[in-house]
């Protein structure tokens, strides 16, 4: 599995990070964990369009995890060279309805005329997709947050958190993995309720007991120095401080 980061920032914009997202590659499948503003731009940059994306998991329908997904819908119905093959989308309890009123706020120009979107959704449980196993858990954020963890056929695995706080649904998802994405908004001592500090993601990283700690969603207090100096309080393994389009091979 290859996992690159396309967004390593959050709501605030910055010329160097986008907003969240995430693409996972497994044996010529593409997949998109959330799709922040910026990432459709970042998906060119790696050569891929509208047409190469398989599936997109959804943390959670924050503009900063999913509102580019608007623009990827309406470059779809491009009518010189529209996307044909449908396009599933998997998230919590309660998306379908949010994407139904998103749609409808837009007069159905996002609607699909040459495919179908077709939503998942799941709450606590395990399924296969793309021959992916992937288990997703409630996570400290908001009523439809979930993270989730991809398992390919040889074991590899890589958990995501979204948004989150500490909480024993994350610790869950990233025990034992290869590699675990946490969110980290804010250095310790400007915590934010419902998001992660470096302190708490090196918990987290040390309980699950992870391989190699990725971390990202960062807004512009946090010191990439000092993230590492907590973090490493906590956590004894790997850390990797993401930048946009950072590459993970696991």
């Amino acid at each position: 599995m290859k996992i690159t980061v396309l967004g390593s920032g959050t709501s605030v914009p910055n010329l160097q990070r986008n907003s969240a997202g995430y693409l996972l590659e497994e044996q010529g499948c593409r997949i998109l964990i959330d799709f922040g503003y910026g990432n459709v731009h970042q998906l060119l940059r790696l050569g891929i369009t509208y047409h190469d994306i398989d599936r997109i998991f959804f943390t959670h329908p924050h503009p900063d995890h999913m509102c580019d997904l608007i623009p990827f819908l309406f470059a779809s119905k491009y009518p010189l060279n529209p996307r044909t093959r449908d396009l599933p989308i998997v998230a919590g309890p309660g998306f379908t309805d949010y994407f139904e009123r998103m749609m409808e706020a837009f007069n159905h120009w996002l609607t699909p005329d040459s495919y179908k979107v077709r939503i998942t959704e799941l709450d606590e449980e395990t399924r296969t997709f793309d021959g992916l196993e992937v288990t997703s858990g409630k996570v400290q954020h908001i009523e439809m947050s979930r993270g989730f963890r991809f398992a390919n056929a040889e074991g590899k695995t890589v958990a995501f958190s979204g948004d989150t706080d500490y909480c024993a649904g994350i610790v869950e998802l990233g025990r034992g993995s290869d590699l675990l994405i946490l969110e980290c908004s804010t250095p310790d001592d400007m915590k934010v309720e419902k998001h992660l500090t470096p302190q708490l993601c090196g918990r987290i990283a040390r309980e699950a007991g992870c391989q190699t700690l990725l971390l990202t969603h960062f807004y512009p207090p946090c010191d990439m120095d000092s993230v590492r100096e907590v973090c490493q309080r906590e956590f004894s393994g790997k850390i990797i401080l993401s930048d946009d389009l950072t590459a993970v091979d696991i």
